[in-house]
C-alpha cells in the first residue's frame, strides 16, 4: 500500500454498524483493510474471493455475512466499492 496510515472514524463506524454481529464487524473491517492495502481498488463481486478476504467459509459468507454487508457497498459496476 502507498498509504501507511488508514484514517478510521470510530464514531461514524460505530453509528453505521451498530446492527452488525461481531462476525460481520470482523468481515467488514477485513474488507475495508483489504481495499486500503490495495490502494483503494475494490474487490470484484465474487463470493469465493470475498469469502477468502473475510476469512469465512463460502457458505457462511453467502448465507449470513454477505447479506449484512451488501448495503455498505456500491456493487453496480460488479465491484464491492465502499460508499
Amino acid at each position: 500500500s502507498q498509504a501507511p496510515i488508514m484514517p478510521f472514524y470510530t464514531d461514524a463506524y460505530l453509528a453505521d454498524t451498530h446492527h452488525l454481529s461481531a462476525e460481520a464487524h470482523g468481515a467488514y473491517l477485513l474488507l475495508i483493510l483489504h481495499i486500503w492495502r490495495c490502494n483503494g481498488t475494490p474487490p470484484p463481486d465474487n463470493d469465493r474471493q470475498l469469502a477468502r478476504i473475510t476469512r469465512l467459509s463460502l457458505p457462511r459468507w453467502q448465507r449470513s455475512i454477505r447479506p449484512q454487508l451488501e448495503g455498505f457497498f456500491d456493487r453496480s459496476d460488479g465491484l464491492w466499492r465502499q460508499k
